[in-house]
């Protein structure tokens, strides 16, 4: 074994290893290890194809070399991201494209430069190297990974037609196995018991929790069950794909001051939706405002907490932060609405001390 082929066979190994954490990592560990990867696979391509167009072998087996090395590098990388676990949170596939894209210009960039090599070194005959075994490894190992990956995509597929945990077990490798569970659990989910409670690990329970609420359009679903360390974490990070999804439930529900969903309503506005983005997340002002006039102590105090932590943009229509602005929207459009509710006197006390707050001046 020479120097190129030792070097090849660790940048294999460091490839291999990026390419399974990186089909099982969160998304803030996701760009660094696709561009190692895409370093690794490129390098990779480009030492062995140099070794390659230098050897005694003809024309055409150094381009289907290339070509097959190159297949193989993408090939290798779309089995495990796609039988890994972090491809099933991808909710809305962007992290697959910008892979597919990464990968596949790995792919694109490696040929190209091992077909140049060939066309120019086509008559170079340094030394004598078989390519035929190392094509045919290859061809084979790329006819494996897709039998494997068609057989785990039909095992899902029964598994889920049928909703049989059982059938799950059958996939391979293991961590395939939750996987499919974790798609089965929430096919179940989508009209019978909710039994996302009987998956291992905590990440597919959340994730579980997520979808069915979508499933159900119940948004209490997602913010009762999941496990998280506070409750606006629920709100803002593991709930909010589906609160996003259910934005047209929870503006009705908020139509409506006295609906028993109402807090979950008005919480989700308050840390996930907001009010101050655009029109589109206006809309919700009024309803608030109708809630601190009918709605339970309770809701008008969640109702108010929004207002008065948004006032500052509410009231300004760039959306910047202006003081007066603030004052304004304060003073003109919610004071009036609890002035006549002393329950509310807490509230109300802070909203005076925002509005005769001053900005002190340097000396």
């Amino acid at each position: 074994m020479d120097k190129t082929e030792s070097t090849s066979l660790i940048l294999g190994a460091l490839y291999l290893i990026s390419l399974i954490i990186l089909s099982r990592i969160n998304s803030s560990w996701i760009l660094f290890f696709l561009g190692l990867s895409f370093v690794l696979g490129l390098l990779i391509s480009i030492l062995m194809c140099n070794k390659a167009t230098k050897s005694d072998n003809s024309l055409k087996s150094k381009i289907y070399f290339s070509f097959i090395l190159n297949v193989f590098i993408f090939i290798l990388w779309m089995f495990f991201w796609l039988t890994g676990s972090t491809v099933h949170k991808d909710e809305f596939g962007l992290a697959t494209i910008l892979m597919l894209y990464v990968f596949g210009g790995c792919a694109v960039i490696g040929f190209i430069i091992g077909l140049i090599l060939s066309i120019k070194r086509r008559k170079r005959k340094d030394f004598k190297y078989n390519l035929k075994p190392l094509s045919w490894i290859f061809s084979i190992l790329i006819i494996v990974l897709v039998i494997i990956y068609f057989y785990n995509s039909i095992i899902f597929s029964f598994a889920l037609s049928t909703e049989s945990k059982e059938l799950c077990s059958f996939t391979f490798p293991d961590l395939n196995k939750q996987n499919c569970l974790l798609r089965v659990v929430v096919e179940q989910s989508k009209t019978g018991a909710i039994t996302c409670g009987e998956l291992e690990n905590i990440p597919d329970r959340n994730h579980c929790f997520r979808w069915t609420a979508q499933n159900r359009r119940d948004i209490k679903i997602c913010i009762d069950n999941v496990i998280s360390s506070t409750e606006i974490l629920k709100y803002n990070e593991y709930c909010t794909s589906a609160i996003s999804y259910l934005n047209d439930d929870i503006y009705n529900i908020l139509k409506n001051p006295q609906h028993e969903d109402i807090m979950y309503a008005l919480k989700s506005v308050h840390y996930s939706i907001g009010v101050c983005y655009g029109e589109e997340e206006r809309k919700y002002i009024p309803l608030l405002k109708e809630i601190i006039k009918k709605g339970s102590l309770e809701s008008k105090k969640e109702a108010l907490n929004t207002l008065i932590k948004s006032a500052s943009c509410i009231g300004n229509e760039t959306n910047s932060l202006d003081l007066d602005s603030e004052k304004k929207f304060l003073r003109d459009e919610i004071l009036p609405l609890i002035v006549n509710q002393p329950e509310l006197k807490e509230e109300t006390t802070i909203i005076n001390q925002k509005i005769n707050a001053s900005v002190l001046q340097n000396q």
